[in-house]
């Protein structure tokens, strides 16, 4: 652990724990424990992961503070981009259903390992766009499983490796009728994605997005706020509306971090709940 804290750049702690990955057996992890939730696997050559179980900081306690402000509001939180499924196991105690998807085979076997004996959280390989069925290529890059996304535009590195995986829609991930609260982080294809979800928005879903520090477009804000009746929050500090992209721009001061934010109909009675509950400390955790 003291040989963690001396790599103190991104670059030098990623490199060190990869190197760990050569030196240790690949079954070394270590288990995060918090708030009744499922242990959480994390291998020792991951560089993302490790760092909050070395340091015991908080991962995104903004996020976790949505979901305890909507675990009464929903039945329904669904996990799209799960990863390893830290925000997963999280939910299960939350909500009467968790629905996780994650698209590099790889890690879904990471997923599944960390979520499948939780009877309430359903698991889908597949990558999540604007409509089910398809089939496309998932790059998994050689760096951080937390980058792998679908191939699009931009082609692969020399080391990355390329999967096929099928597609997932929103809509026919969310019954009829449910408000749910969505976490999307699906590595550049979030537009196609909330494409899939016109019904499911429409309907009252709230969306956990993330906009990232280096992309001054802030594309998919941007998208979101050209869509009927969409609100968009910032959550780090309470709920901050959101008005336009400039707004959105001012508070991404840090080009390698993802900034999350929240966005459904001004008419979602979810959107009202977890607002009225971000608003009473004592409701929401």
């Amino acid at each position: 652990m003291g040989l963690f804290r001396l790599a103190v750049t991104r670059g030098l702690y990623g490199r060190f724990a990869r190197g760990l990955g050569r030196v240790f057996h690949p079954e070394n992890a270590v288990f995060l424990h918090a708030d009744g939730a499922a242990p959480y696997r994390i291998a020792l050559n991951d560089g993302y992961w490790t760092r909050f179980a070395l340091y015991h900081a908080p991962y995104e306690p903004e996020v976790a503070r949505v979901l305890t402000a909507a675990r009464e509001a929903t039945p329904l939180f669904c996990d799209l981009g799960a990863n390893k499924g830290y925000w997963t196991t999280r939910a299960a105690p939350l909500f009467d259903q968790v629905i996780a998807v994650e698209a590099s085979e790889t890690t879904f076997a990471e997923l599944y390992g960390n979520a499948s004996r939780l009877h309430n959280v359903s698991l889908h390989h597949a990558a999540i766009h604007a409509r089910s069925g398809e089939i496309l290529t998932f790059v998994n890059t050689h760096l951080s499983h937390a980058s792998a996304r679908l191939m699009g535009d931009a082609p692969p590195g020399a080391r990355d490796r390329t999967e096929s995986v099928p597609t997932l829609a929103i809509d026919d991930l969310v019954q009829e009728g449910i408000a749910a609260l969505i976490k999307l982080d699906v590595e550049g294809a979030e537009v196609a994605a909330i494409s899939g979800a016109a019904r499911a928005l429409a309907q009252g879903a709230v969306l956990i997005y993330e906009d990232h520090g280096n992309d001054p477009a802030c594309t998919v804000s941007a998208h979101l706020l050209g869509l009927p009746g969409m609100r968009i929050y910032s959550i780090e500090a309470g709920l901050a509306p959101m008005p336009d992209t400039a707004t959105i721009r001012a508070l991404k001061t840090d080009p390698y971090k993802g900034y999350n934010f929240l966005a459904a109909r001004a008419d979602s009675p979810l959107l009202a709940a977890i607002a009225e509950r971000f608003a009473n400390p004592v409701n929401s955790g």
